[in-house]
């Protein structure tokens, strides 16, 4: 369960670290098959993709509880990022990743990239329930404070804005089976 907020957390410091992408005049507009990085995540995410990667999470869990005992410590500020070092590169470590993702109906160049879109798209729909229930909350409490913590809020929220719609109604309309798979309330 830590993990998987871990990796929560981690998609949102990539987010916060890489940025999301450029728009503007003059920026080459990518097909999101072609984007890499950072950009993946912002990409839009499908319906049948997000159904093939519920169903080939748990494979994917299994592989990280074969060999988790043989990662490295991920405590400490670089705790995402170590993470996702070493999960990126578990289709490496697990030799039979690739064949049990592929029975599970998604391959591991499909599964990363749509894992990123999901936590991505996951981490807006909480900060938006964040956002909806602490304005909620500050009702009546003093300006300056109300203020000062929706601004957080909203610069925490930032890395979210260029997540798309779809993304975040798939993640609603699938969060029960998300929630199941990844563990998480």
């Amino acid at each position: 369960m830590r993990k998987w907020l871990g990796l929560l957390g981690l998609c949102v410091l990539l987010a916060v670290f890489c940025g999301a992408p450029e728009e503007g005049p003059g920026v080459k507009t990518e097909k999101p098959s072609e984007k890499t990085g950072a950009e993946m995540y912002y990409a839009t995410l499908g319906e049948s993709e997000l159904q093939r990667f519920i169903k080939a999470v748990p494979v994917f869990k299994a592989a990280v509880e074969k060999i988790e005992s043989e990662f490295e410590s991920t405590e400490g500020p670089q705790e995402f990022a170590s993470m996702l070092g070493q999960y990126s590169v578990l289709n490496k470590r697990v030799p039979e990743l690739e064949a049990n993702l592929k029975a599970a109906g998604m391959v591991w160049e499909e599964f990363w990239p749509a894992m990123g879109k999901t936590y991505m798209a996951i981490g807006a729909v909480v900060m938006d329930s964040m956002i909806t229930s602490m304005k909620t909350q500050m009702q009546g409490a003093q300006p300056e404070m109300v203020e000062q913590v929706m601004k957080g809020m909203e610069e925490a929220s930032e890395i979210y804005e260029e997540v798309p719609q779809v993304n975040r109604d798939l993640v609603r309309k699938y969060w029960a089976e998300l929630a199941s798979v990844l563990e998480f309330q």
